[in-house]
This record gives C-alpha cells, sequence and structure tokens, in this order.
C-alpha cells in the first residue's frame, strides 16, 4: 500500500481548508494510506474524514525537533510528501524526506499574483485560484489528481455543555488576531442586540482577554447570548457550528470552520479580498459575503499591515442593519422580532 504525508502545521484557517482537499483524495484513492503532519490541537478538524493516521508536530518546535519529526514519519515508510504549507519548516522537512525516497510536491505561494492584487492592478480583480484547489494540484503532481472537492451539508452532536437545540440558533465571530479583519465592536454590540430579538441563542466566538471580556458583557445584556471560549476545543466548535441556522464570521478561521459542514454563513470581508485565494471554498459571494467597495481595498492578503488612513472605513461603512439583511437574503428566515 503507497502512504503519503500530508503537512500543513498552521494556521488555523488554512488547516481547515486542507480538509476538503485531503477528504477528496480520501474518496478517490480509498487504499491510499494518510499520514497527516499537523499540530494536535488541530487534529479534530479532520473528525468527517475516515481512516487518516497523524503525526503530530510540537506547538513549539526547535531544529531538533524537526529532525525528530521526521525520523518518525521515515520509520512509517511514507512513499509521497504533500506540502501544503511551503514555509520554512515544512520546506527542510519536505527536502529530508526526499533525501529518504519520498517522492516530495509543495504549494505554490503565488506571492508575485497576490502582491499585484493588494497593489491593486485593481481594474483586474480577476479571483486567484482558491487554496483548497490549490492543495489538490499539489496531490496531482505526486500523482494523484483528484476532482474538486464537494461541500455537503453535515450536522454534527451539539458539543456537551450546549444543551439540546431548540428553536433558532445563531452564531456570531466578530474577531481575529489581524486588526484589519476585527469588526468594531460598538457596531459589533448593536449587531447582537437585533440578533437577540430575533434568535433563541446566539452563540460568540471568541479567544481570551478583551475578547473574552466584551463576551461576558454582553452576556449580562442579552440572556439569550453565550460565549463559547473555553467550553470546548476545535472540533466541538466545528460541531456547534454545523448545527447554527446562520453563523456570522470575519474573513476568519471560523468561516473556513463552517465550510466543513456546510454551514450557513455570511462573512464579512475588510482589509482583504477574496480575490487573493482565501475565499472560503464553495462560497456564493452574492449571498455568503459583505464587503463594500472602496479604491483602497484591498491593501492586504491575509490581514497583515494596518489601515493606511487609520479609520478602518471598509469595516465601519457594514452596518448591523445590512448583516441583518444579508442573514434574511441568505437563509429565506423572515426573522422575528422577539422585542
Amino acid at each position: 500500500m503507497k502512504k503519503m504525508l500530508v503537512l500543513r502545521l498552521s494556521a488555523i484557517g488554512d488547516v481547515a481548508m486542507t480538509v476538503h482537499a485531503v477528504r477528496s483524495l480520501r474518496k478517490k484513492y480509498p487504499d491510499l494510506g494518510i499520514t497527516v503532519g499537523t499540530r494536535k490541537r488541530l487534529a479534530g478538524f479532520y473528525e468527517g474524514v475516515p481512516n487518516i493516521n497523524f503525526l503530530f508536530f510540537p506547538e513549539k518546535a526547535g531544529v531538533c525537533d524537526i529532525f525528530r519529526f521526521v525520523s518518525k514519519a521515515k520509520s512509517t515508510g511514507l512513499d509521497f510528501t504533500a506540502d501544503l504549507q511551503n514555509n520554512l519548516r515544512t520546506t527542510i522537512i519536505r527536502l529530508l524526506m526526499k533525501l529518504s525516497g519520498s517522492k516530495v510536491a509543495a504549494y505554490k505561494q503565488m506571492t508575485i499574483a497576490k502582491w499585484r492584487v493588494k497593489r491593486r492592478f485593481r481594474k483586474d480583480l480577476t479571483p486567484l485560484r482558491n487554496n483548497a484547489l490549490r492543495f489538490c494540484d499539489v496531490f496531482a503532481a505526486l500523482g494523484f489528481p483528484v476532482p474538486d472537492p464537494e461541500i455537503v451539508r453535515e450536522v454534527r452532536p451539539v458539543p456537551a455543555g450546549f444543551g439540546s437545540k431548540k428553536g433558532i440558533w445563531a452564531g456570531i465571530a466578530p474577531f481575529s488576531r489581524k486588526e484589519k479583519k476585527i469588526y468594531p465592536l460598538d457596531s459589533c454590540a448593536e449587531l447582537i442586540r437585533l440578533m437577540s430579538f430575533r434568535f433563541d441563542k446566539v452563540f460568540i466566538f471568541s479567544g481570551p482577554g478583551k475578547e473574552k471580556k466584551f463576551c461576558e458583557e454582553m452576556m449580562s445584556i442579552f440572556p439569550c447570548v453565550e460565549t463559547v471560549f473555553g467550553r470546548t476545543d476545535l472540533a466541538g466548535e466545528t460541531a456547534l457550528i454545523s448545527n447554527l441556522d446562520i453563523l456570522v464570521t470575519m474573513d476568519s478561521a471560523t468561516m473556513h470552520m463552517a465550510t466543513l459542514t456546510g454551514a450557513p454563513y455570511v462573512a464579512i470581508w475588510g482589509g482583504t479580498h477574496p480575490s487573493t485565494g482565501y475565499s472560503a471554498y464553495g462560497a456564493d459571494w452574492k449571498k455568503n459575503y459583505i464587503q463594500v467597495d472602496l479604491p483602497c481595498r484591498p491593501c492586504s492578503s491575509y490581514g497583515e499591515g494596518s489601515c493606511r488612513y487609520g479609520d478602518f472605513h471598509c469595516l465601519e461603512m457594514i452596518s448591523p442593519n445590512m448583516i441583518i439583511q444579508q442573514i434574511e437574503k441568505l437563509t429565506g428566515l423572515d426573522l422575528p422580532q422577539k422585542a
């Protein structure tokens, strides 16, 4: 039996996108041994992909950890190495695997093409090939062409501690590690207020610190609001998202998590733009996205940098009412106002 190592160590959203490609690979080649090299905390994304193994990379790794990882990979007799990241660490791993006899191929970063979009040779915003499909291209380069992945609607069991689903559930993920991808908190508070009138439960996805504090403030004001942070892992968050009737998210990992189970979502785009290839796989831009056309957009490929004008007008112009209207348009729900 032939065996393949599939490498993607980070980031959260990008690892989630690899699942589409790996799922298609598994479906097309049921007898291929697939080992995914990633961080342990990200393995839950692959819950819906059968018969795969994992080789976990340390959260904090030095040179010695890279060699130990390669040694373990070699011991499993891997014939192919698909590098779906192509950064310094995975390049070293890939080259060492090649020296051991493994056939290798790597994801193409398309740095110049992304730069052209970001620098706005802007009369042409022709979308770059989606990342999930470019991951599939790596498999094809190794001799394993796969069909374009399918998005399948799947509802997973609600994680423990969230109760059984009753009524209409919504989620909101307004945060990101990148400033250009954070919905303004005053607008976010108003959006949560509007959502609390229309949904039986509103779950806020966040991180620690200031994000958690904001969630707690919203919970103290609106009884139907619950925070998700600290109550489950990434696999649990994905399962919870699968039960939502709508998720409002930024151009962030949560958006890509929604695609893993085909959950309905509305994504807000600020300084970034789906043309750079980081679009959610399978998205309908008119239905799933909200963005405003400004001469300064896009100013970033994945959220790097800061707003050149300092006002984040691209996000400020997207009002809570616009988002509610987009939710109704996407879901077809005539959402009741409970208050």
